[in-house]
Formats: structure tokens, sequence, C-alpha cells
């Protein structure tokens, strides 16, 4: 996708920014980022942040992983380690959306709290 998307001259890559400001009306008309303590202006008519879409999965050993790295849950959220419980995009829950990660975190923690009700 990042080839594609050089590749196609209609999309700049901006890294090691921090995004301000996104500006306009009802429409999206500029950004401005922040790079090595410098603001800079673009006017653009659409953004997409991405921070990457590698799972950041090794904080945690011996959970069961995919071949791309998530963590491997089952509808509650549990992982294939008793009273290891996973939630979010370093998941294999479809969706990588920030919604879908709190349903997801919500999910977790009432599990794991009926986990530890049975201790």
């Amino acid at each position: 996708m990042v080839e594609r998307a050089l590749d196609s001259g209609k999309v700049v890559f901006l890294t090691e920014t921090e995004v301000k400001r996104i500006f306009g009306d009802k429409f999206v008309k500029g950004i401005t980022v922040l790079k090595k303590g410098k603001e800079r202006n673009f006017a653009v008519a659409g953004v997409f942040i991405e921070i990457g879409s590698l799972p950041a999965s090794g904080f945690v050993e011996d959970v069961e992983r995919d071949r791309t790295g998530e963590i491997v849950v089952n509808c509650k959220c549990e992982t294939n380690i008793p009273g290891i419980f996973a939630a979010g995009d370093v998941t294999t829950v479809p969706a990588k959306q920030i919604i879908v990660a709190c349903g997801e975190g919500a999910k977790a923690i009432l599990s794991a709290f009926e986990y530890l009700s049975k201790l």
C-alpha cells in the first residue's frame, strides 16, 4: 500500500512529525505539523494519519500469535494463557479502529473481573 501511495504522486508522507492542527470549515483545508521544533502548514483536501500497522505484541511472552504477530484471542478477549487478556489493535480482532479497541478493552476488563472473581 505504501508503494502504491508513493507511486501515485498524489500523496505526501510526513514522517516523524506531530500534528498540531487540522483546519477548515465543512471540509479539511489544511494541516499544521511540527517537525524538529518548526511548524509547517500544508494546504490539503484530506488527511490520513497512520502510526504503523505492525502489532507491538513482543512485550508479553508465550501467548499465541498469528503469522503477523497479532495476539490470538477468543470472543471474551482471553489468550491461550489463563488470566492473560488482550484487546485492541494488537489482537486478531479484524477491525483496527479506536471505537472497536475501546469496546474490546471493556470486554477484556469484564472478562478479567470474572476470571479474578472465580479465584
